[in-house]
């Protein structure tokens, strides 16, 4: 598991592979840039652009790499894709700038984005992390019902009908719990 407070290391630690481009922290690890109380998680999931310059950074830090034994910690290269967040996401983004790797631009979702790319899986983790965001960030029904309808579980068509139900299912529980039920 990865404690939040290493977050911020392991992506420097990509940056420097990574040397000019950009890194998106999405998923669990992101919270570590936004909570005082960010949970743990299993890995610190990016895409890199270039592509390309992704691929370094999966094979040296990835599962069961040298890094991974050494620090107990892991980065999994995803496509942009495995992030099914709100279209506008990026205008609500934080861009967080290391002096380190000044060349590489490190883009962190808003928790509340994190919340509605969660409600396809919504597994009993993510249950813990929308109880930890909507507990540092409270988020309206209105905001949350906006957001929804930007996600790809409501705007792309392709979309397997099973996940779509899933998404609507896990927002009724959330919209449940922002009015006290």
């Amino acid at each position: 598991m990865v404690d939040p407070q290493a977050v911020p290391r392991i992506v420097l630690d990509a940056a420097r592979l990574v040397r000019a481009g950009e890194i998106v922290v999405f998923g669990s690890a992101s919270l570590a840039f936004w909570l005082r109380h960010a949970p743990t998680s299993r890995d610190v999931d990016i895409w890199v652009m270039p592509a390309e310059r992704g691929e370094a950074v999966e094979a040296l830090m990835g599962e069961l790499s040298w890094y991974h034994e050494r620090h107990g910690a892991y980065v999994e290269v995803l496509g942009s894709e495995t992030f099914s967040a709100p279209a506008s996401w990026r205008t609500r983004a934080k861009l967080v700038t290391l002096p380190e790797a000044p060349d590489v631009s490190i883009v962190v979702p808003h928790p509340h984005d994190v919340l509605v790319a969660k409600l396809e899986r919504y597994e009993h983790q993510d249950r813990d992390h929308v109880r930890r965001i909507l507990a540092e960030m409270p988020l309206e029904a209105a905001v949350l019902e906006a957001l929804a309808n930007e996600a790809p579980c409501r705007t792309e068509a392709t979309l397997d009908a099973n996940v779509k139900a899933a998404f609507e299912t896990n927002l009724a529980e959330v919209r449940t719990r922002l009015s006290g039920g």
